[in-house]
């Protein structure tokens, strides 16, 4: 519900300004895809729930793997865009960057695509004949559930997918609230304390940056102890599946939260329903009298 709130404000936005925002088109792209992610994701925790089994075939894994992929860079790139459009930074790159971020955006859309069903491909013609030989054995007992998805994300696939937009993403966030507090700090000894509607708004985009960080730490966490971690199968496997569907889902709301335009709609929606259930009651008490 969150990211199709997010897909279609953007889209009645859209529509009724014939143009797209940089801002807009990359939340509606990462809305989009995260669609899709916790679709798969609740398909494979209702097959895990009444099969007690892993079904991993290629073609869905795979598919699996380009959409993850493409949200971690999206929101990577979200990360990044908050960080030029809000932090304030004199850097010549920094301001070079700033500058160029309408111009950016499609093109960071357009790369996180690429490389996303770059390395996808890279992973089906190089790891996965070795990852479906250690599905055989796993479907015999002959092995654990780490030892499945250590094949299935191999070191230079974990490098490239998951620890490079990891490193982008914290370096950005962290920067970001550096820049914020900074900035607080400095509100608050001008102005009259937490009760200033701008230190107030600094303080929400402090947290709102801040849950993002450990939301995408905790997801990380949760890939690290899936590789790693205990042999224990369906305690690591209903660990990882929680997790994966936090990340995308609260991720999203902390974004409509954030954001005061998503929220009027909201609001309005809310409003509108309300309405149409007040007019529903009072036509069936007319028809019963």
């Amino acid at each position: 519900m969150a990211n199709g709130i997010i897909v279609m404000v953007s889209g009645f936005e859209f529509i009724k300004r014939k143009r797209a925002s940089a801002y807009d088109l990359l939340l509606t792209s990462l809305g989009f895809f995260r669609i899709f992610l916790q679709a798969l994701i609740f398909v494979s925790n209702l097959i895990f729930f009444f099969t007690l089994q892993i079904f991993i075939g290629q073609e869905s894994f795979l598919f699996f793997f380009f959409i993850n992929e493409v949200n971690l860079w999206l929101a990577t790139y979200l990360s990044v865009f908050y960080c030029l459009k809000i932090a304030n930074i004199v850097h010549p790159f920094f301001l070079w960057l700033k500058t160029r971020l309408s111009r950016l955006v499609p093109l960071w859309i357009m790369l996180s695509l690429l490389f996303s069903f770059a390395i996808s491909v890279g992973h089906d013609l190089l790891y996965w004949p070795t990852a479906k030989q250690e599905l055989k054995r796993f479907g015999a007992g002959n092995t654990t559930v780490n030892s499945i998805f250590l094949y299935l994300f191999p070191a230079p696939v974990l490098v490239l997918g998951l620890i490079v937009p990891f490193c982008m993403f914290s370096a950005a966030s962290l920067l970001l609230l550096y820049s914020l507090c900074r900035h607080t700090r400095q509100m608050r000894g001008m102005a009259t304390g937490f009760r200033d509607p701008s230190t107030k708004a600094h303080i929400w985009a402090i947290i709102s940056i801040f849950s993002f960080l450990v939301l995408y730490i905790t997801y990380y966490v949760g890939v690290m102890i899936l590789l790693f971690g205990p042999s224990s199968q369906t305690l690591v496997l209903f660990f990882y599946f929680s997790l994966a569907a936090l990340y995308p889902s609260a991720h999203s709301i902390i974004l409509i939260l954030g954001n005061s335009k998503l929220k009027h709609y909201i609001r309005k929606f809310l409003l509108s329903s309300k309405c149409c259930l007040r007019r529903g009651s009072s036509l069936d008490s007319t028809q019963t009298q």
